[in-house]
C-alpha cells in the first residue's frame, strides 16, 4: 500500500510537469501575506489514503512493541472556515500466537467506520497544523484453537474506537515555475485510539494503543484553485 501511494505521489508528479507551463500562466498565484491561512471560498471535497501504525496496548509488553498495519481511506469536506468533516473506514489484518484462557489465538481483525472532525490551527502556505478527533463503529474477530478439544473457534464482539490526533504537513513550494509541486507534501500524524469492545475470551490484550503515520500528502484545496485559475484565464484570453 505505501508502494501504491508512493507511486500514486511520482505518477502526479510527472503529469504535472509537461503542463507547468499552462499552471505558471494562471491567476490562481499564492498571494498570502505573512501569517495569513489558506481558506477555501466554499466547500470543498477532500479524499485520502490512511495507513496508520498502531501499538496496541498490553500488559505483558512494552508499549512501543510490534507495531501493527491499519489501512484506510477518509472521504470529507473542508469547509471555508477550515474545519474538514467527513467519514472513513479502516481494518487490519494482525497475526497473533497467544494463550488467552483455554484457546490459543491465531489472528485478529478489526473493521471499522469512523466520523471525524479536524479543525486546523494553522493552513500557511508552506505548512499545516490540524487536531483529528474520531468516532467508530465497528467488530473485532478473533480465530482461535481450544486446548483442549483441538476444535478451531471463532468469536466476535462490537468495538467502538475513539481516536484524538495530531497532524502536521509539509508543503513543497513552487520551484522554476512549476505550480503542481505544491500540491504535494508530507504529512506527519500521531494520537492515541481508546477502544470500548468486551474482550473475547478475558486477556490482557486490548484494542487501546498510540499510532502513528508518515506520508505523502495530496492537496486537492490546491488543485482546485490552480484549475479554477486557469479556467478563468483561458476565458478572459478568449473574451
Amino acid at each position: 500500500m505505501m508502494m501504491a501511494r508512493f507511486c500514486l505521489y511520482v505518477f502526479f508528479l510527472l503529469v504535472g510537469v509537461p503542463v507547468a507551463g499552462l499552471w505558471a500562466q494562471t491567476d490562481a498565484a499564492d498571494t498570502l501575506r505573512p501569517g495569513q491561512n489558506e481558506r477555501p471560498d466554499k466547500p470543498k471535497l477532500i479524499v485520502e489514503t490512511d495507513q496508520r501504525f498502531f501499538y496496541l496496548k498490553n500488559a505483558d509488553q512494552p508499549l512501543l512493541r510490534n507495531p501493527v498495519n491499519v489501512w484506510g481511506a477518509r472521504a470529507g469536506l473542508l469547509l471555508p472556515v477550515n474545519i474538514k468533516v467527513g467519514v472513513g473506514y479502516y481494518f487490519t489484518n494482525q497475526s497473533i500466537n497467544e494463550p488467552w484462557d483455554e484457546f490459543d489465538v491465531s489472528r485478529r481483525r478489526l473493521q471499522y467506520a469512523t466520523v471525524y472532525v479536524e479543525p486546523y490551527f494553522f493552513r500557511r502556505r508552506f505548512w499545516e497544523l490540524s487536531t483529528l478527533v474520531e468516532v467508530g463503529l465497528g467488530s473485532a474477530r478473533y480465530e482461535m484453537l481450544n486446548r483442549d478439544t483441538q476444535q478451531p473457534v471463532h468469536r466476535r464482539t462490537v468495538a467502538v474506537p475513539l481516536s484524538v490526533g495530531l497532524s502536521a504537513s509539509v508543503k513543497l513550494p513552487v520551484v522554476f515555475g512549476i505550480k503542481p509541486l505544491r500540491w504535494f507534501g508530507v504529512n506527519f500524524m500521531a494520537g492515541y485510539r481508546y477502544t470500548l469492545h468486551e474482550p473475547v475470551p478475558l486477556s490482557e490484550s486490548t484494542l487501546n494503543g498510540l499510532f502513528y503515520s508518515i506520508s505523502p500528502a495530496i492537496f486537492l484545496d490546491r488543485i482546485y484553485q490552480d484549475i479554477g485559475g486557469w479556467r478563468k484565464g483561458r476565458n478572459r484570453r478568449k473574451g
